[in-house]
């Protein structure tokens, strides 16, 4: 008489490929963390295997420099920002996002992972190796969100401006340095305030009406 197998199938074997993207992914969430944690100084790559719970060798083998992480950080952390802001488009409608521009921006850059990426720009002070190679991939960035923008606006039927760039890279600045105050100050609410101001300035640039940002518009979660 047959008998029906009730054993569980055995669970499929991961490839080297699989464990190896597995223990870079968790490595760069574990530097994020610190970073936004302890700060670029006390974030070592010893710090960083302890908290991904990964062997020094594990980390040395996917990143053999604290340059290559940080680096590998930045990517990762514009990767996801590129699916916020995407995600962002799909929810809202041309002018409506381009109105809300500054609020969006706060969400990105005042998370952990936008606070860990302000951490490793300030660390190129004294860092010449990491300033060159990060000045590089930055830049690439930073045409990037630019033409993202630029896209909306001609989707809302806004006329570019000669100086568009310029008003988008005070804008970051500008979110930039209010998530570091954030930090520093913990004065979050009233930081909220200054990115109603933006949004409203930013209305006045284009001609747009402001909108008034209600308490869940700055929420990041």
């Amino acid at each position: 008489m047959d008998t029906l197998d009730t054993s569980s199938p055995r669970p499929r074997r991961r490839s080297q490929a699989e464990r190896s993207a597995d223990t870079r992914t968790r490595l760069i969430e574990a530097a994020i963390a610190c970073l936004n944690r302890l700060g670029y100084a006390a974030t070592t790559v010893t710090v960083v295997a302890k908290e991904a719970g990964v062997s020094r060798g594990a980390m040395t083998h996917q990143f053999p420099a604290k340059t290559d992480l940080m680096l590998a950080v930045v990517r990762a952390v514009f990767e996801k920002d590129g699916d916020h802001y995407r995600r962002s488009v799909d929810a809202s409608s041309p002018d409506g996002w381009t109105r809300t521009l500054p609020a969006t921006m706060w969400r990105v850059i005042s998370q952990p992972s936008g606070v860990a990426v302000i951490e490793i720009m300030l660390a190129t002070r004294s860092d010449p190796d990491l300033a060159e190679k990060l000045r590089l991939i930055q830049q690439t960035i930073d045409v990037e969100a630019h033409q993202w923008v630029l896209d909306r606006h001609r989707q809302a039927g806004i006329a570019e401006r000669p100086d568009s760039e310029a008003i988008h890279r005070v804008f970051v600045a500008a979110v930039r340095g209010l998530a570091l105050e954030a930090v520093f100050m913990r004065n979050r609410e009233e930081v909220e305030k200054s990115i109603a101001v933006l949004t409203e300035i930013l209305g006045h640039i284009y001609a747009a009406t402001p909108v008034e940002l209600r308490g869940e518009d700055l929420d990041p979660k």
